[in-house]
C-alpha cells in the first residue's frame, strides 16, 4: 500500500504537468504496467504456473510462496481509476502526498469495496462540517441492517453451502438445488451486508460512499443485474475496461468480443481457477446474447417482467455454481447430478426456499429503505434497537468460530 502510494501520488503529479506532455503517456503505461503486473504476481502467478504443468508436463518455474497483501485487488482498482481519471483530465492530481494515501486505504472500502473514485472521495476528505447527527443515526442504521444481512442470514445458511460443495458427489440433485440456492442468498447477504457496513461507517465519518448493490435479484436480464450487482465494480469494468476496449462501438462483433473479454477478466479477477474463467464466460455469453435478441431492454408488461425474471435468476444461481465450486471439476459434478436427478447420502435441508423467498420479498417491498427511513423519525428507538443489536452480536460471537466475509478472499 505504501508503495503504491507514492507510485500513484508521483504519477499523477508528473501527469499533471502540462510542460512535460511527452512523459504525461510514458507515466501512465510504466503505473500501469508495475500496479498490473505485481498484481499478476502475486494473484495469478501460480495459477498460470500450475496450468502450464498440466499442459506441457513440466513445470517452467517453482510454486511462488507469496502472502497477497492486504486489499491489493481493490486499492489496484482504486489507484488504476485515479490515474487513469488525472491524465483524461477528469480530477485533478493531488499536491499532498496525505490525500492520495487516504484515498489508497481508506479502510472501510479498502478490503472489498466499495471501489470508489478519486473524483467522489478526495473532495469529501477537504470539506470543512459540522457533526450531522442525521447523517450519524442514517449511518448507524445502515451499520445495524448489514450486520443483520450477515451475521443472521449469511453466516447461518453457509453451513448448507459449504457441506453440499464440499462434497457435491454425495449429495442428490434436489441437495444440490437448495445448496446453490443457500449460497445465492449467503453471497448476496455477506457481500452487500459488507457494503452496508462500509457505507454506514464511512457515514459516520461524514463520507458518503456510492451505493453497491439495488435489489440485484429482482433483475429482469443478466444486462439489468450487472446494473445492480456490486454497481461500483460494474461501473470501473465500463469506464476502464469496456470502453477502453472500443465498447459498442465498431460493430456488433466487435461489441460482443468486447463483452466477453471484459468479463473473462472480470472472472480472473474474482479468482485463480478455471472455474472463475468459466463463470467470466458465462457472464459475457449472457450479456452478448442478451445484446443480440434485444432481450436487455426493460419488459412491456408484468407478465413478460415475471418470466423474465424467473429465467434470470434461475441463470444467476447456475451462473453461482462455478463461482462456488472450488474447481472446475467440482461444477461438473455438481451440474451433472442436478441434471440427471442423481441420488444422495447427505439428507435435504429446505430452509434455502424460506431464506431466498425471504430476501425476494424484502426487495420487492423495499424494507431497507422503509427502515432507514423509519430510524430517521424514531432516533430513540434506533439507540435502543441499537444497543440491543450489540448486546445480541456479543453473545453471537462468543461461540462463534470465525467467519470472513466471503469479498476478503478476491
Amino acid at each position: 500500500m505504501v508503495g503504491y502510494t507514492l507510485l500513484a501520488y508521483k504519477t499523477a503529479r508528473i501527469i499533471d504537468d502540462e510542460t512535460k506532455q511527452r512523459n504525461r503517456t510514458t507515466a501512465l503505461i510504466t503505473f500501469l504496467a508495475v500496479v498490473i503486473s505485481t498484481l499478476f504476481v502475486f494473484k495469478y502467478a501460480n495459477f498460470f504456473l500450475d496450468s502450464s504443468y498440466s499442459l506441457l508436463g513440466f513445470r517452467l518455474l517453482p510454486q511462488l510462496n507469496l502472502l497477497l497483501p492486504l486489499g491489493i485487488s481493490f486499492y489496484t482498482f482504486s489507484t488504476i481509476s485515479y490515474i487513469v481519471d488525472v491524465y483524461k483530465g477528469v480530477t485533478k492530481a493531488r499536491k499532498s502526498i496525505l490525500d492520495v494515501g487516504l484515498y489508497v486505504i481508506f479502510f472501510p472500502s479498502l478490503l472489498a469495496g466499495p471501489i470508489v473514485r478519486a473524483e467522489v472521495l478526495m473532495p469529501q476528505f477537504a470539506c470543512d462540517s459540522s457533526v450531522d447527527w442525521i447523517a450519524i443515526r442514517s449511518g448507524i442504521a445502515q451499520i445495524v441492517w448489514g450486520m443483520l444481512k450477515k451475521v443472521y442470514v449469511a453466516d447461518s445458511i453457509a453451513p448448507i453451502a459449504n457441506e453440499v460443495f464440499a462434497s457435491p458427489e454425495n449429495v442428490s440433485g434436489l441437495g444440490l438445488v437448495l445448496g446453490t440456492l443457500a449460497y445465492t442468498v449467503q453471497v448476496y447477504c455477506d457481500f452487500s451486508g459488507y457494503s452496508d457496513i462500509a457505507i454506514g461507517s464511512a457515514r459516520l465519518l461524514g463520507i458518503e460512499l456510492p451505493k453497491n448493490f439495488e435489489k440485484p435479484y429482482l433483475a429482469y436480464s443478466i444486462t439489468d443485474f450487472w446494473r445492480r450487482w456490486h454497481i461500483s465494480l460494474s461501473n470501473w469494468w465500463r469506464d476502464y475496461l469496456y470502453i477502453p476496449l472500443g465498447g459498442n462501438r465498431g460493430g456488433n462483433l466487435r461489441t460482443y468480443a468486447n463483452l466477453m473479454i471484459t468479463m473473462l477478466l472480470g472472472g480472473l479477477w474474482h479468482g485463480a481457477g478455471w472455474n472463475w474463467v468459466v463463470w467470466g464466460g458465462l457472464q459475457g455469453a449472457m450479456l452478448s446474447i442478451e445484446r443480440a435478441t434485444g432481450l436487455s431492454s426493460k419488459p412491456t408488461s408484468k407478465i413478460k417482467y415475471f418470466i423474465r425474471w424467473l429465467v434470470t435468476l434461475c441463470l444467476i444461481c447456475t451462473s453461482w455454481i462455478f463461482f462456488r465450486a472450488s474447481n472446475l471439476n467440482s461444477a461438473v459434478v455438481v451440474l451433472e447430478r442436478i441434471f440427471t436427478f442423481a441420488d444422495g447420502r447427505i439428507p435435504i435441508d429446505y430452509r434455502p426456499l424460506f431464506y431466498i423467498a425471504t430476501i425476494l420479498l424484502v426487495e420487492w417491498f423495499d424494507l431497507k429503505q422503509k427502515w432507514m427511513s423509519w430510524t430517521q423519525n424514531h432516533p430513540n428507538s434506533l439507540k435502543w434497537i441499537t444497543c440491543a443489536m450489540a448486546i445480541a452480536l456479543m453473545f453471537t460471537f462468543a461461540g462463534a468460530s470465525s467467519s470472513n466475509f466471503l469479498y476478503f478472499q478476491f
